[in-house]
């Protein structure tokens, strides 16, 4: 991809996800795209299957280039939206 046309896409994934709205679907799709759990099943074609969920997610936070902090700040946020906030480390 050209490298104009990449950071005009990348400017547009901000845009989505970059609002409070966007951040919730991040999160949900973290969650329901196996960001949050294993991938692992005993059957291999489900982990595979489960993986490329994963993957997709991989690819947005990619782009939008999340450091750690932000990506905590959003799990930790819609884990107590969801009522499921636990104290973990990996989401302190």
């Amino acid at each position: 991809m050209a490298k104009n046309k990449m950071l005009d896409l990348a400017v547009d994934y901000k845009k989505v996800f970059g609002s409070d709205d966007g951040e919730r679907v991040l999160y949900d799709m973290m969650k329901n795209c196996f960001m949050i759990t294993p991938t692992f099943s005993k059957d291999p074609n489900e982990t595979l299957f489960r993986e490329g969920h994963r993957n997709v997610i991989l690819r947005i936070l990619s782009i939008l280039k999340t450091d750690e902090r932000k990506l905590r700040e959003i799990l930790n946020r819609g884990l107590e939206e969801d009522g499921e906030y636990r104290d973990r480390d990996w989401v302190h």
